[in-house]
C-alpha cells in the first residue's frame, strides 16, 4: 500500500511540470536565474562593503602603530627627566664648589676632570643647558628674578643655569632682566 501511495504522489508531482505549457517552465527557470543574479550582485555588493571595511581596519591599524612608536620614542626620550632633574642641583652644587676653591691644588685638577665627565654624561643623555645671557627673555625657559637697568627685555645676568631635555624644560634659567632704562648714568 505505501508503494501505491508514493507511486501516486510522485506520478502527480512529474504531472505538474508536463501540465506547464514550456512558457511557463521557461518563466520559472527565468525566474530562477534573476533570484539567482541578484543574490550574486548581493553577494558582491556584501564582499565590497566587507573589503572596504578590511582596507579601513587595517589603515587604523597601521596609524595605531605608528602613533605607538612616536609615544614609545617619547617615552624613551623623556624617561630619564625625573633623574636628571634630581642630578641638576648637584652639578650646581659642583660647579660652586669649583669656582671657589683655589684653582692650583691638584684635587681641583681632578674635581674638575670629574666634573667635565659628568656633564658630558649628561650631555650625551640629552640634558642641555640653556644659553641665557644677552638673550630675549622667554618666560618658558627663562625666570625673571630682577629687573634693571638695560636692553628692554633681553637677559643682562644669569644666576642660575637652565637646563632642556629635548624640547622639555627641566630647570628655568634664573636671570635678571633689562627694563629699557640706560645704565650709564
Amino acid at each position: 500500500m505505501n508503494d501505491e501511495t508514493t507511486q501516486k504522489s510522485s506520478n502527480a508531482s512529474s504531472g505538474d511540470d508536463q501540465n506547464q505549457s514550456p512558457t511557463q517552465q521557461n518563466s520559472t527557470e527565468n525566474g530562477d536565474i534573476i533570484a539567482l543574479k541578484q543574490e550574486l550582485e548581493a553577494s558582491q555588493q556584501k564582499l565590497k562593503e566587507m573589503t572596504n571595511i578590511t582596507q579601513h581596519a587595517l589603515a587604523d591599524l597601521q596609524n595605531f602603530r605608528r602613533r605607538a612608536e612616536e609615544e614609545r620614542a617619547s617615552y624613551v626620550t623623556y624617561a630619564n627627566a625625573d633623574l636628571l632633574s634630581q642630578l641638576i642641583p648637584v652639578l650646581e652644587n659642583m660647579n660652586k664648589a669649583l669656582a671657589h676653591e683655589p684653582k692650583d691644588s691638584e684635587w681641583i685638577k681632578g674635581a674638575e676632570a670629574t666634573m667635565k665627565q659628568f656633564q658630558n654624561a649628561l650631555q650625551n643623555l640629552g640634558l642641555k643647558a640653556i644659553e641665557a645671557k644677552d638673550q630675549p627673555f622667554d618666560p618658558k625657559i627663562h625666570e625673571a628674578l630682577m629687573v634693571g637697568p638695560g636692553p628692554k627685555d633681553q637677559i643682562i645676568e644669569e644666576y642660575e643655569k637652565g637646563y632642556m631635555l629635548g624640547d622639555k624644560v627641566l630647570k628655568r634659567s634664573r636671570v635678571r632682566v633689562g627694563n629699557g632704562e640706560n645704565s650709564g648714568v
